[in-house]
């Protein structure tokens, strides 16, 4: 495989290509709460299709689940070490709320990292030479 320029997980973290970790993903600030989850059409880097095919971050929905049942549980188990078990119940469907926009970012941003690599090789890392990608 190509050596990837992207470092780490900073770009993820960031928000930006999955390609090339320096283009953007979004058209919008996350605290724009009415689009937050504006995705743009291709990177304006690399010109990676963030879209390979229709419907492609309906996938996104599986990986948000997966985040915020992880969050449920981490949630749950330090408040009932806080001893605030009991307003557990209230806390965590605020604390969720506030970071809904976050996590449904982070959904789809794993799908163009783990996703769009395994499934679309040849649009993420381009022409197949030689047998290697």
């Amino acid at each position: 495989m190509p050596e990837s320029p992207r470092s780490g997980m900073v770009p993820f973290f960031r928000a930006r290509c999955a390609r090339c970790g320096k283009g953007k993903v979004f058209r919008n600030k996350v605290m724009s709460f009415k689009k937050f989850s504006d995705t743009l059409e291709e990177c304006p880097k690399c010109h990676l299709k963030y879209e390979p095919e229709t419907g492609f971050f309906v996938g996104a929905m599986y990986w948000t689940y997966s985040l915020l049942v992880g969050l449920t549980v981490v949630l749950s188990i330090v408040l009932y070490y806080l001893d605030l078990f009991e307003e557990a119940v209230y806390i965590i469907p605020l604390i969720i709320v506030f970071l809904l926009p976050w996590v449904f970012r982070y959904g789809r941003l794993l799908m163009l990292y783990v996703v769009y690599p395994i499934m679309y090789k040849e649009l993420f890392y381009g022409k197949e030479k030689n047998g290697e990608w």
